[in-house]
């Protein structure tokens, strides 16, 4: 087992779903949605049709993911969906699909990205335009000074796709992504803690099929726990009413959410948590007993300006941060009346 953050994995293979294209990064998205049990985590990748297409993209992976590596050459670990746009089609959005296989990191020790032995190296077999491209995401432990940066990086290179159609290396049909969803299920089990991926995207100049390392630009994607709380108490035995309330958190932090209120199982209602997490709400039992409980689910959402503080490198401007999705409910309450 190797200690490896699958979020960066799925920047990469979400990313590497295809090609971007553009102007400047800035609108550019990474969000992360995860289980514990059974594992699963999904990254999404979005940007607009303005973005600039990356020429390389290293995702440093934080500590706490458990990876499971010792699948053979040729198993399926994932799979990925999204939408691009077709150059050479006049712009038409186009959508793709496809698996992520194992591969065997002998058979690429001279690639151009990433020459040399990996951990491992994952292929996504993407089917677009009735063409299946294979995209290598390779895999390492980070050494040196970059261990500060994460325990594993994840690379990851894309063609141009604003260069002339025929040019060495051009993305087929011109495409650039518009958004990708992956997917793995049983391979990476997230950390019980919150977790923050990082990914550093260095784009191509504008029409020149060059790398522009000014322009690199960093995206930061935050995923933890979430939980609901529930409290209560009976305010009137003979009008069966309780006074119920709780906290939303995630990985401790409160969060603005729409809280949905069940009375013995049945929905009564909802409540909305203010920017400390905290909700409250009167409620009315049925019967000589009742039970109470609290639900909510929390949509991946942007953290603004706050989630980029403190850029992780000075020399390249953070320009997006999103916390994951989660589903949690609370524990039950029961009252006699």
């Amino acid at each position: 087992m190797k200690t490896m953050h699958k979020l960066a994995l799925f920047t990469v293979a979400a990313i590497a779903a295809l090609a971007f294209a553009g102007n400047a990064l800035a609108t550019q998205k990474l969000e992360i949605t995860q289980t514990a049990s059974p594992a699963s985590v999904t990254i999404k990748l979005s940007q607009t049709a303005t973005d600039p297409q990356p020429a390389k993209i290293t995702v440093y992976v934080p500590s706490g993911y458990t990876l499971n590596a010792t699948q053979s050459a040729g198993t399926t670990i994932g799979t990925t969906t999204g939408n691009v746009i077709a150059r050479d089609l006049g712009g038409i959005p186009v959508p793709l699909e496809g698996d992520v296989k194992v591969d065997n990191p002998a058979n690429h020790l001279t690639d151009f990205c990433s020459p040399g032995p990996h951990a491992a190296v994952w292929v996504l077999n993407l089917s677009v335009l009735g063409q299946t491209i294979a995209l290598p995401v390779y895999v390492d432990p980070t050494s040196g000074t970059e261990t500060a940066l994460g325990a594993a990086k994840l690379q990851v290179c894309l063609g141009p796709s604003d260069v002339p159609a025929g040019s060495p290396g051009r993305s087929p049909n011109g495409a650039q992504l518009l958004d990708a969803t992956f997917t793995v299920n049983g391979v990476l089990t997230p950390p019980t803690g919150p977790a923050r991926w990082i990914a550093f995207t260095t784009p191509y100049a504008t029409g020149n099929g060059q790398p522009n390392p000014a322009g690199t630009v960093e995206t930061r994607a935050f995923v933890g726990p979430g939980a609901i709380t529930l409290s209560g108490r009976v305010t009137s035995k003979k009008k069966k009413t309780v006074s119920v309330a709780g906290t939303v958190t995630q990985s401790g932090i409160g969060v603005v959410a729409k809280v949905a209120l069940l009375v013995n199982g049945r929905a009564k209602g909802t409540a909305a948590s203010n920017a400390s997490g905290r909700y409250a709400k009167k409620l009315k039992g049925t019967g000589r007993r009742s039970t109470f409980q609290s639900r909510v689910v929390v949509p991946a959402r942007d953290l603004g300006a706050a989630g980029c503080a403190s850029p992780t490198n000075p020399a390249f401007q953070c320009v997006s941060a999103t916390a994951g999705a989660f589903t949690a409910t609370s524990r039950k309450l029961t009252f006699k009346f």
